[in-house]
């Protein structure tokens, strides 16, 4: 090839690279920063991978930070508001739980219990922990039965 042609050439693979870093970093053609949660999730994750994946896979609070932070290392797109948000969703949503042993704030969490219900549960299994999930619900008011029904594969009685 000639020296202008090869000229051209170098020209346009300088300026694909200059255009590309200009599309991967430009705020006005990134997508808007989430603001929920649900819609964190499906910006970051689903960018990547179905959000079944997700959903099928209930993990307990510190593997999910390390899964989250995998993820981030393997080229995960978002704001850190957006991972925390995702992280807050994983949390009530996907951890799970050991109803015998959580701590209040994490019952109203993942059980998406109030207050007083939670305080409910610490006290009735200081004398006698829970058996099931049955004798949860029949023991404790003010807890969401569809909610559990649904969660039911993650929460344990250890």
């Amino acid at each position: 090839m000639n020296s202008y042609v090869l000229s051209h050439i170098r020209l346009l693979t300088i300026l694909g690279s200059v255009l590309a870093g200009v599309v991967m970093t430009t705020p006005a053609l990134a997508q808007p920063e989430a603001t929920t949660p649900r819609a964190a999730v499906a910006k970051v994750c689903s960018a990547c991978h179905a959000l079944q994946i997700v959903m099928d896979t209930p993990k307990d609070i510190d593997s999910w930070h390390d899964t989250v932070q995998s993820m981030i290392d393997h080229g995960a797109r978002g704001t850190p508001d957006e991972f925390e948000l995702v992280m807050d969703f994983l949390f009530q949503n996907m951890t799970t739980i050991d109803v015998n042993h959580a701590d209040r704030e994490t019952l109203m969490a993942v059980l998406h219990a109030p207050q007083a219900t939670a305080d409910a549960i610490v006290a009735r299994r200081a004398s006698h922990p829970f058996k099931d999930l049955a004798d949860l619900e029949s023991s404790v008011p003010g807890l969401d039965k569809p909610l559990l029904e649904g969660k039911k594969r993650m929460i344990f009685f250890q």
